[in-house]
């Protein structure tokens, strides 16, 4: 087993004391098995651990598939070339793990994963896993648990910097309706979660320019006239920011 293969199924077993026992043992128990298993495998070990972890991404139980996106996560960081090769098959099963309707473990898994390999792909070939990615992320901005929170914003942000022209028009849509969870978060009760939402912001803002023909005439937009300037009393480099990309 090389040293890559060493990461991938060691670094899942980095688990701080601080969790239970039972579950310690339960994800050395998994990563036993997948290391196991590769003893007995002599051709692209690397590519059987990835096959490995495709299978638990869809195991019934939530904490093996949580496991394994954590795994699809390390594959990404040490294995680039193996993420490009599978990518199809890896984003399907992160999309799956993005909307698990049992552990909120898998979905926060799923999302950092996601953004690793994001970068990796640099957004390239997503496809129409791009909207299914865009659509459950926007749910995850106003989520309370705060490490998710975080999370979603950095996703939202790769992905408004992959549109590209092929999903202008519906991340603008998305963008749109996001407003208000992106203004409310500058002022998030957690600081990196608020820091994480200004880059976010940033990044989005080439999608909430105003047309020429429109203007604020709608109560809607006039209450968010108002959140705009009340939030740019307290971060006055907003306000700066608002008239310089024309949204005010």
């Amino acid at each position: 087993m090389d040293q890559n293969q060493r990461r991938i199924l060691g670094q899942p077993l980095s688990i701080p004391t601080s969790q239970p026992k039972q579950k310690r043992t339960s994800m050395i128990s998994f990563f036993s098995k997948v290391s196991w298993k590769l003893r007995f495998q002599k051709r692209e070990p690397l590519k059987n651990v990835f096959f490995i972890l495709a299978e638990r991404a869809r195991d019934p139980s939530a904490k093996k598939r949580h496991m394994a996106m954590r795994g699809l996560g390390t594959m990404a960081c040490e294995a680039p070339d193996k993420v490009r090769k599978h990518k199809k098959i890896i984003l399907d099963l992160l999309v799956y793990g993005l909307y698990d309707l049992v552990s909120l473990e898998v979905i926060h898994e799923s999302v950092k994963t996601l953004t690793v390999v994001l970068g990796k792909i640099q957004g390239k070939g997503l496809g129409s896993f791009f909207i299914d990615i865009t659509l459950q992320t926007r749910t995850l901005l106003d989520d309370e648990n705060d490490s998710l929170r975080y999370s979603a914003f950095v996703l939202f942000g790769q992905l408004a910097a992959f549109a590209g022209r092929k999903w202008k028009k519906f991340f603008t849509g998305q963008v749109k309706q996001t407003r208000d969870s992106l203004l409310i978060h500058l002022q998030d009760r957690n600081p990196q979660v608020a820091k994480a939402c200004k880059t976010t912001f940033r990044a989005c803002s080439p999608y909430l320019k105003l047309r020429k023909e429109y203007s604020f005439q709608s109560e809607e937009d006039q209450r968010n006239t108002k959140l705009y300037r009340q939030l740019s009393h307290y971060h006055p480099e907003i306000l700066q920011f608002f008239y310089a990309n024309k949204i005010l």
